[in-house]
């Protein structure tokens, strides 16, 4: 086969199917329609001579020669958007290039809209994409290039990694309003009597509020587990429920709805706030300006 006739846009296409594993979000991932998509794939059929997936209840399956061709098509693609498109100098102002931020959705509701507004202001060619928190295994991601950065409290990432500190984060209580506990601080045992709302996220706060209590014999039994905090505010004002969340959320919240803090009876460690990035991107011109960027506007809150 003449490499003169083959056409590397298809390269993203494969890279694309084999990850998703569906037309339809690998259309939605490159910005494609479903049926270019699936023109590109009889294209690879024919160039290859081989069916390379198979549809299924599962999806889109790969077959032996697809999945053989997952790991140096990943590596071409990588070295053309290093060496190739990404390689010298950046200069905001006139770059054209999308940015994929790892946040939880605390992260997303404070600190995204000053991020977005940082960057709109800088870089008006410049897309930042927010990746979810939920399914991503962040060192692998930020390894293959899937996540620029991830900013956020990730304690059990690999030393590996380059990391910046940004800022501490605390927690408060929160409840309505009108809510016999606002303003004031429960005993530990009236806090944990107190129906709360849980959000177990990867600062580990709520695991220990649990030890805190149990080394005093208690346990908080009436809990409503939640995935998110975004979740809280409408079930805060609906209920007699207390949260524990991050300040800078609680702020937000109050400044939105008739919420109040309560005074905890509890000591509860800060987590730090770092981004965390790959050393393989350490050098990009891109990645070190979005960096700095993200530390002018979080360091220290």
């Amino acid at each position: 086969m003449d490499i003169r006739t083959i056409d590397l846009n298809l390269l993203p296409v494969l890279d694309a199917l084999l990850r998703q594993q569906s037309v339809t979000l690998a259309a939605r991932e490159l910005d494609m329609s479903q049926s270019a998509l699936s023109a590109a794939l009889a294209r690879l059929r024919k160039l290859l001579g081989d069916e390379l997936f198979v549809r299924t209840g599962r999806g889109l399956l790969p077959t032996p020669r697809a999945s053989a061709l997952a790991e140096p098509v990943v590596t071409i693609l990588e070295q053309v958007r290093e060496r190739v498109l990404h390689g010298g100098a950046f200069d905001p102002a006139t770059a054209r290039r999308a940015f994929r931020i790892l946040l939880s959705d605390v992260g997303a509701y404070v600190l995204l809209p000053r991020l977005v507004r940082a960057v709109r202001a800088q870089a008006p060619g410049v897309s930042l994409t927010l990746r979810p928190l939920t399914g991503t295994d962040i060192a692998a991601d930020l390894a293959d290039g899937r996540i620029d950065l991830a900013v956020g409290s990730y304690p059990g990432l690999p030393e590996s990694l380059f990391q910046r500190r940004l800022f501490e984060r605390h927690f408060v209580g929160l409840v309505r309003r009108d809510h016999p506990l606002a303003g004031r601080r429960p005993t530990l045992r009236g806090f944990a009597a107190a129906p709360q709302l849980v959000v177990r996220m990867t600062s580990g706060i709520q695991e220990h509020i649990d030890a805190v209590l149990a080394a005093r014999r208690l346990a908080r039994r009436d809990v409503l587990e939640l995935p998110s905090y975004l979740m809280v505010p409408p079930l805060l004002l609906a209920t007699d429920f207390l949260a524990v969340l991050p300040g800078q959320l609680a702020d937000a919240f109050m400044h939105e709805a008739a919420l109040s803090p309560v005074d905890l009876p509890l000591a509860l460690p800060r987590s730090t706030i770092r981004m965390h990035w790959h050393r393989r991107y350490h050098d990009d011109a891109g990645n070190t300006w979005l960096r700095d960027l993200v530390a002018a506007e979080l360091t220290d809150g």
